[in-house]
């Protein structure tokens, strides 16, 4: 039990190591909300996680490898990333003090939606996620009584949890590190935020035709 929750934590750290569009998000609002707000962002994708974890153990989200999933959550997912994008840049270009209040949209939807409904991430669980989790399940997949396995249950929460733990520590770097950064290096952060909701927006534009395929 000890080696499969240390093995779904790490594998949970790994994959919560990239910058990618969600720790993005999470260093934009931490430097500009503080450590409770960047940290929000993080527990709504552990959220979103925490689901595709549950439908995978239920054997669901294998329902949503579908050419018409697989468009409906690329285009949200682009129009996500465009948002957030041009969210950025503005930004950037007036960008609110440092102690100003927060910004109207709650960071946990937000975080939510840009794990929710990005496909890539589906994808990783209907392959290499879904592989391990199902793994460590029965040979069956399901324990008696038609429930998953207690291992995989196991592998699943230490998943989610090792993302969750990562995005912690940098929404603690960036929500206390804001301290020392005045506006131009706020607003150079937001420019560069910008640019890479961008670079995902049109990254992810560019492979739909062979997530659809």
């Amino acid at each position: 039990m000890i080696e499969v929750v240390i093995s779904g934590w790490l594998i949970g750290i790994a994959i919560a190591l990239p910058v990618g569009p969600v720790i993005t998000e999470l260093i934009r609002s931490g430097l500009a909300g503080g450590f409770l707000r960047g940290w929000l962002v993080g527990l709504g994708a552990a959220a979103s996680h925490t689901i595709l974890v549950a439908l995978t153990l239920l054997g669901v989200v294998t329902l949503f490898d579908r050419p018409l999933w697989h468009i409906v959550l690329g285009v949200g997912g682009v129009l996500v990333l465009g948002y957030l994008g041009l969210d950025s840049f503005r930004a950037g270009v007036a960008p609110p003090a440092i102690e100003a209040k927060p910004l109207a949209r709650h960071p946990f939807v937000v975080g939510f939606g840009i794990g929710i409904a990005n496909p890539i991430t589906l994808l990783w669980f209907l392959t290499v996620g879904g592989g391990l989790i199902v793994a460590h399940a029965q040979p069956s997949g399901v324990a008696p009584g038609g429930r998953p396995a207690g291992l995989a249950v196991a592998f699943g929460a230490s998943f989610v949890s090792g993302v969750l733990c990562w995005d912690t520590v940098v929404a603690a770097l960036a929500g206390y590190g804001r301290r020392w950064m005045g506006r131009r290096i706020l607003r150079a952060l937001n420019v560069i935020a910008g640019a890479i909701f961008f670079g995902f927006a049109l990254r992810l534009l560019l492979r739909l035709p062979a997530l659809i395929g």
